[in-house]
């Protein structure tokens, strides 16, 4: 048992001083940003109910913005008026004040950059906490165009 425990030290103070070491080692240029890398801003970074990180889409210019929101509207097949009402009845539970507050067992929906295709995936599919099929047919169709008015 004193041989084992003894082991135990000696291997975490190894594993100590070579962290200390490699870290010590690294340079500025090492810690820069690779030419050409995603990157994204930490404020766009949420957690799912598991701890792990999620990442909100890369941000879009203006004139992107302004595209996206026609062909949304376009495409969208469901009335985020009748989508809020569900989702308040299903949803808000997780994604505190109908999705537009962070803090939930779901993360915040407001701003997250989400399309209807993705939302609608998501519920049918289910992720994380997130059981699949919490509505479907016209009521999905409905909360996906909620969701996606919070954009």
């Amino acid at each position: 048992m004193r041989r084992s425990r003894v082991a135990l030290i000696v291997v975490s103070l190894v594993a100590a001083l070579s962290l200390i070491t490699a870290c010590g080692d690294s340079s500025e240029e090492d810690a820069q940003t690779p030419e050409g890398a995603t990157t994204v801003a930490n404020s766009a970074l949420q957690t799912d109910s598991k701890g792990e990180t999620v990442t909100a889409p890369p941000a879009t210019t203006e004139a992107e913005t302004d595209t996206a929101e026609t062909e949304t509207e376009a495409a969208s097949s469901g009335d985020a008026a009748e989508g809020e009402q569900v989702f308040a009845a299903n949803c808000t539970g997780c994604h505190l004040n109908n999705g537009n507050d962070a803090g939930g067992v779901g993360p915040q929906l407001a701003g997250a950059g989400l399309d209807e295709a993705t939302v609608k995936t998501t519920v049918e599919n289910g992720r994380g906490a997130m059981p699949a099929g919490l509505v479907s047919g016209e009521d999905l169709d409905n909360v996906a165009a909620y969701v996606v008015s919070l954009q």
